[in-house]
């Protein structure tokens, strides 16, 4: 091939590109050679462009041409793949035939494939013919055009035929009632002079929107129909129709849906079986057989604590699927509860009540609880005094005993004791009281909490007295142990021979455990007793009398 022509435009037209210096004639080509165009004096380059120089035969074939009808947009669409074509084919040739002899062209200037920057990945030729005619059958080829500008080798051959659409509109005008026959009447409204349509199809469903099923069909004489569907019942129907219009090609047209439904005044039959427990929760599970009626809404539960009493519905919505949850409180004195249960269809129609069922209400009222009236502080202990709660179903109490580290329980009782000497209580020390009161089903209760100081007022005294004598350093030395208690301060008491006791030194150090008398004198008798005052303002006994003679 002596000359290669590169297009550096969009149109395959060379003289057009010749005339907007965008044309180039390369002589020295041969084989599969690649370009770019650069603008001189910048950086900006083109896309690399790959073609085939050789021979036109030798360029690959098409042969993966499909195609599809789009009737409603009057169109045939055809799609195949371009990407593997590129460096043979620019452009191509869409053409079309009645007899898969004499093709003709569709597109009047050759189709490139392009890519744009939303779609950098594209691989396949996508053309749309508009020309097409419904009810006709159509083949289609497409043809390569090489960068020569000659056209190549064509691709397969492929067969589509353009469905008849159906242009108008359905009607239904009324529904007329012959026992439990329904007899649908309206017609077709023609937007054409012609449509081809096959058949009339009845379609009926229990919801607006879903749920549409065949019921009836009838062949077309006319644009008018009349369509007939069995109920099932002579009245208390309700259903949505709806009618389409099926064409000979299989479009179909469909009408607005129709509500129509008969006056049902008939009441369901009364529910059976109905079933009830409770939980310790106070959760209620109701349960009963369904009724068989097909035109059955729902159910409603109605609930009493007595049957002297009446009966009140607890139900907001219908409840369904033979089943029901109520809750109910446990904390009041009625143990029992009944229920029962009527059924209303699609009119509302209610049945009577059924039977009552009983269900008995777990004991969850803790029992009445005792009353701490009354406690004494003696020398012995601390006496609490109690009425016992009245509940006839008593199991036990305990008298509970706290204090800020740890709680005990003193005694366990059922009925018949009424006071208790708590004997190991420590003076100056607060202590919590309480009774906790069981009955036979576990339910606990406690009375008031009692708080109550223990002191008697009395406090022993130190322990462990002793003195000796310190002649080198004239005096006397006495030593003791002090309680744990917080001490305010240690008195010393002394007597000097025969002589009365008097309050002879306070100390008011923190845990002073000695003291140190150096106001002795040679060949006397002195003795010595001790007083602790706490911080709790409670002074202790005196200590036992110690001799020191010095």
């Amino acid at each position: 091939m002596s000359v290669v022509l590169l297009l550096l435009a969009s149109s395959t037209d060379k003289t057009l590109a010749d005339y907007c210096g965008l044309f180039f004639a390369d002589t020295d080509a041969k084989g599969i050679v690649s370009y770019s165009v650069s603008i001189q004096n910048s950086e900006t380059k083109s896309n690399l462009v790959t073609c085939n120089t050789n021979e036109l035969s030798e360029n690959a074939p098409l042969t993966d041409l499909s195609v599809s009808a789009r009737p409603k947009l009057k169109q045939a669409y055809l799609n195949w793949e371009a990407v593997s074509l590129q460096k043979d084919y620019g452009a191509y040739w869409v053409e079309q035939s009645t007899d898969s002899i004499h093709f003709s062209k569709v597109n009047q200037y050759p189709y490139l494939f392009l890519k744009s920057a939303d779609e950098p990945n594209k691989i396949y030729c996508d053309f749309a013919d508009t020309s097409v005619q419904e009810g006709t059958v159509i083949y289609y080829r497409v043809s390569g055009i090489n960068y020569f500008g000659e056209t190549g080798k064509s691709s397969n051959t492929v067969k589509i035929y353009i469905p008849k659409s159906i242009y108008g509109e359905i009607h239904i005008d009324s529904v007329a009632v012959i026992g439990s026959e329904r007899k649908i009447i309206g017609e077709f409204v023609s937007h054409r002079t012609k449509n081809d349509i096959s058949k009339f199809v009845l379609l009926r469903s229990d919801s607006l929107a879903f749920g549409y099923r065949s019921v009836a069909e009838s062949s077309v004489n006319s644009f008018d129909f009349s369509l007939s569907s069995d109920a099932g019942i002579t009245s208390g129907d309700r259903y949505y129709y709806k009618v389409a219009a099926v064409g000979t090609d299989g479009d179909t047209v469909y009408s607005f849906p129709y509500y129509f439904f008969t006056l049902d005044q008939i009441p369901p039959a009364i529910p059976q079986d109905l079933k009830g427990t409770i939980n310790d929760s106070g959760i209620v599970s109701i349960s009963w057989k369904l009724n068989i009626e097909n035109d059955i809404r729902g159910y409603r539960i109605f609930r009493s604590n007595s049957l002297k009493e009446e009966f009140v519905e607890v139900t907001r919505e219908f409840a369904q699927n033979g089943f029901f949850s109520d809750t109910l409180s446990l904390r009041n004195l009625t143990p029992e509860v009944y229920y029962r249960i009527s059924a209303v269809d699609l009119n509302y129609n209610n049945s009577k009540l059924s039977a009552p069922v009983l269900i008995l209400k777990p004991d969850t009222i803790p029992p009445v609880p005792a009353v701490i009236f009354d406690y004494l502080i003696t020398s012995a202990g601390l006496e609490i005094k109690w009425n016992n709660s009245t509940s006839a179903d008593l199991k036990e109490s305990k008298l509970i005993r706290s204090d800020n580290s740890k709680t005990d329980t003193l005694i366990v009782w059922k009925n018949e004791l009424l006071s208790f000497t708590d004997t190991t209580c420590v003076n100056g020390k607060s202590y919590n009281y309480s009774i906790l009161t069981s009955d036979v089903s576990d339910n606990n209760t406690s009375s008031e909490l009692i708080r109550i100081n223990y002191e008697t007022g009395i406090r022993s005294g130190i322990s462990e007295l002793n003195g000796v004598t310190d002649r080198e350093s004239k005096k006397i030395i006495l030593t003791w142990k002090l309680p744990a208690e917080p001490v305010y301060s240690v008195q010393i008491y002394r007597a000097l021979n025969d002589g009365e006791f008097a309050l002879y030194k306070t100390l008011r150090e923190s845990g002073t455990e000695s003291f140190a008398d150096t106001g002795v004198a040679m060949n006397n008798q002195y003795l010595y007793k001790v007083k602790i005052v706490y911080r709790s303002g409670v002074s202790s006994l005196f200590s036992k009398t110690i001799t020191v003679v010095y």
